[in-house]
Formats: C-alpha cells, sequence, structure tokens
C-alpha cells in the first residue's frame, strides 16, 4: 500500500483573528520530524513567517493546538503561536505588522519533513463577519471616518487611534462584529483633518458623538469611546468632557494632557487639544542634553531608543502634572485601563495608578479597573494589538534608528488576546 501523502491542515479555512483554527499536518512517518511554517503578506506587501519543529506521533500527525514544538518562532503549547509569532523575511527585522484596512489576510500553511516533497494549504484570517456592513461617514457631517455594524441597531463606540494618525478601521470592523455599531473616526492624518496632533479641537469629537446617537443602527443616547496611547488619553479626556460618553477603554493611556506634536516632532511647547479656541492645560516636552546625546547615541550605535525617561522626568513636576491632570472623575461611567509593565514609550502603568487614585479621591460611583500585563510594552491592548497578529515592539522609522515600545514577543501576544477578552466583557457590562 503506498504512504498516504502528506496533507497539511488549517481548519477552518477562513476565520476571525479572535477565532481559532487548527494547524496540522497528516501523513508524516510515526515519530518523524516535520516543520510547520506560516507565511503571509501585510499591508505594505512585506513578507512575515514564522515556524515550528514537532515530532509526529504514533500515527504520523502533528498538530500545533495540542503539541509543543521541539523548537521555532515560539515556545510551549500554543493554538496562536504560529500566527502571532511571524516576523519579518527580509530586513528591517524592527517592524510592524501593518494593515489598517480590515481586508482578509491569507495566509499559507507549509509542511515540510525530510524526504518528502513539501506540502501546502491556504487559509484566511478576517477582520470581521461577512454581514457587517462598511459605510463612509458623510461629508456633509463634518467628520472623517468609516462606520462598520451589523444589520439592525446595537450599542455605538467610537474608536480613535494615537499619534500615528489616521484611522483604525480593521479593529473597529472586528469590534462590530461582537455586535456594536462602531464609527472608527479619524482626527488627524487623514483628507479634511489636521496634518498633526496639533490644537486639535475637542468640539471635533462633541459633534462625532452627536453623530453617532442619531444613527438608527444605534441604540440607546450615550456610547463608549476606545482609544490607545494618545487615543487612551484623549478618550478619558473626552469621558471627562460628556455624559453621553458611558464608558472609556484606554490602553496605555497618559492620566495628563501631554503636549502636541508638530512637524518632525521637534517643538514639543504646543497643545495637542484645544476647546472653544482656547488650549487646554498640557505638560510641555523638553529635550535635555541627556535626551540629545541619548538619542544621538543609540541613532550611531543603532540601539533601540526607549522615550520612557523624558516622560518620567516630568512627572517629578507636580505643579505642572497637577495643572494638566485629566479630571477623570467626571466620567459619567466606568473605565477600563490596561497597561504593560514593561512599556518604553512612557510610564503607562504608573499613569494608569495615577488615574485610579484620581477616582478613588473622588469616590467615583463607577466600577473601574486597571488591568496591568507583565512583560507587555506599550502596544498592550485593541486597538492597536489584535488577538493572533504580531505584537509591535520595536520600530525602525529611518536608517539606523531603532524606537523601542517595550515589550516581548511572547507577553505581548498574551496581552492582546486577554485585553480582547477583557474589553469585550466591559463593554458589555457598560453598554
Amino acid at each position: 500500500m503506498a504512504a498516504e501523502p502528506t496533507k497539511p491542515i488549517a481548519e477552518p479555512t477562513v476565520s476571525r483573528l479572535d477565532e481559532p483554527v487548527r494547524l496540522a499536518a497528516t501523513g508524516l512517518g510515526p515519530g518523524a520530524e516535520a516543520v510547520l511554517r506560516v507565511h503571509t503578506t501585510d499591508g505594505e506587501c512585506r513578507a512575515w513567517e514564522s515556524w515550528a519543529r514537532f515530532r509526529a506521533d504514533a500515527q504520523g500527525g502533528v498538530d500545533a493546538t495540542v503539541m509543543a514544538p521541539l523548537e521555532g518562532t515560539y515556545e510551549g503549547v500554543d493554538p496562536a503561536g504560529l500566527l502571532w509569532s511571524m516576523r519579518p523575511v527580509e530586513p528591517p527585522q524592527e517592524a510592524f505588522f501593518a494593515r489598517r484596512k480590515p481586508i482578509p489576510l491569507r495566509m499559507s500553511l507549509v509542511v515540510e519533513s525530510d524526504g518528502t516533497e513539501p506540502a501546502e494549504t491556504q487559509f484566511e484570517r478576517t477582520f470581521t463577519d461577512p454581514d457587517v456592513e462598511e459605510r463612509t461617514v458623510s461629508y456633509h457631517s463634518g467628520l472623517s471616518g468609516t462606520v462598520y455594524s451589523r444589520r439592525g441597531a446595537a450599542p455605538g463606540v467610537i474608536v480613535v487611534g494615537g499619534s500615528d494618525g489616521g484611522q483604525q478601521d480593521h479593529a473597529a470592523a472586528l469590534l462590530a462584529a461582537r455586535g456594536y455599531t462602531v464609527l472608527s473616526l479619524g482626527y488627524f492624518g487623514v483628507e479634511d483633518r489636521p496634518a498633526h496632533l496639533h490644537r486639535i479641537d475637542l468640539g471635533y469629537f462633541l459633534k462625532a458623538i452627536t453623530w453617532l446617537i442619531e444613527q438608527p443602527d444605534v441604540t440607546g443616547e450615550r456610547v463608549a469611546v476606545v482609544g490607545l496611547s494618545r487615543g487612551g488619553e484623549l478618550a478619558l479626556q473626552l469621558g471627562s468632557m460628556d455624559e453621553r460618553v458611558a464608558a472609556v477603554v484606554a490602553g496605555a493611556p497618559s492620566s495628563v494632557r501631554q503636549c502636541g506634536l508638530t512637524t518632525n516632532y521637534t517643538d514639543y511647547t504646543q497643545p495637542a487639544w484645544q476647546l472653544d479656541g482656547e488650549a487646554l492645560p498640557f505638560v510641555p516636552g523638553k529635550m535635555t542634553a541627556s535626551s540629545f546625546f541619548g538619542f544621538m547615541r543609540g541613532w550611531l550605535l543603532r540601539r533601540p531608543i526607549a522615550q520612557r525617561p523624558i516622560f518620567e522626568r516630568a512627572l517629578r513636576d507636580s505643579a505642572v502634572m497637577d495643572s494638566a491632570a485629566i479630571e477623570v472623575e467626571r466620567i459619567a461611567g466606568p473605565v477600563l485601563l490596561l497597561s504593560g509593565t514593561d512599556d518604553r514609550l512612557w510610564p503607562s502603568e504608573r499613569y494608569g495608578e495615577l488615574v485610579m487614585d484620581r477616582l478613588a479621591r473622588h469616590d467615583h460611583p463607577y466600577t473601574s479597573k486597571h488591568r496591568v500585563y507583565p512583560g507587555a510594552g506599550h502596544f498592550v491592548a485593541f486597538p492597536y494589538a489584535l488577538p493572533s497578529l504580531p505584537p509591535s515592539l520595536r520600530l525602525s522609522p529611518a536608517a539606523r534608528m531603532v524606537l523601542d515600545f517595550g515589550g516581548a514577543p511572547a507577553p505581548g501576544a498574551a496581552a492582546a488576546e486577554q485585553s480582547w477578552q477583557e474589553i469585550n466583557a466591559f463593554l458589555a457590562a457598560a453598554l
């Protein structure tokens, strides 16, 4: 009888990012070693790959769902290990997995074993479900954004991005698949909006809240706001200003209003936020001699640059910190804070503690939580860290420069998965 051919298995062939997929192979010799590889390309056409070597069982099969690899890009039994442990195939290795639109990721599973030809199968990972509809916000609304929703009405959520600008459409679509009408709102770095995070009018967001509540596919008179980093700062600020914000999810947030970011990120004395033409108090940045030489040393030696010390120095100026503190006690609903212990952009864990302390001092009547994930970095959670995608740790924006956002792959992947479940449970209770 002819030997059974090697057969790679990806079941189901189409699945959502937050759903399990079984990656396995049959037709190997009992006890044979085989390598499973996963390939895909991101939104910048960059190739990514992971691999793991397994020993086949007595039936000649390997199954990444229940087996630990002998070696590979991840360790231990992890059904999603071959997904989140993908790395860029070509330099630079310090890159983020690029995807902003909810376009399915086409992936390949390749099985390699001595004495046999490599076998390959295809599968897809989607950001949403087929019944989630997408519509662009009307130009006449004065807003820039995209709405994702199922047929019928559901609670409303606004998702905002951070200091990179643009829109987090892929994340908004994923959240909509869990039963929400989600507005992915662009507020800078998109057409018809400012180019930089500088003097952004907060009235724009109040208008967005009004607009979303008025949509026929939104239930109730209140919405949630979700953001990470500067988006987390913004979510807290909006909640403190408008009682129509029923809940706030702030990942790696700041407890204070930070400075604006202008052309080339060289002037840290300008505000990020204003209302009715007046700048809100903020913490101005300052490039000290030690900061400058630290950046230069990192650039010359191509060492990862952590910006956290700059923000930690600012924490020592209590007068400025008090003036710029976000009045989170005014938020008319619960707050969920998410941070990692290894955030090297800024001290988000400490900022989260300051938010919780302020809520407690003012007897905030809602149940708020601060979840801290060991070993995770700045991009700890949705809408930037999504389940089963490679975590964002370091970025090389220019030759010889590497920005360090902290964390390691395995803790980052675990934080993305666990925080996603935490966010969904929180929103379900709040809305």
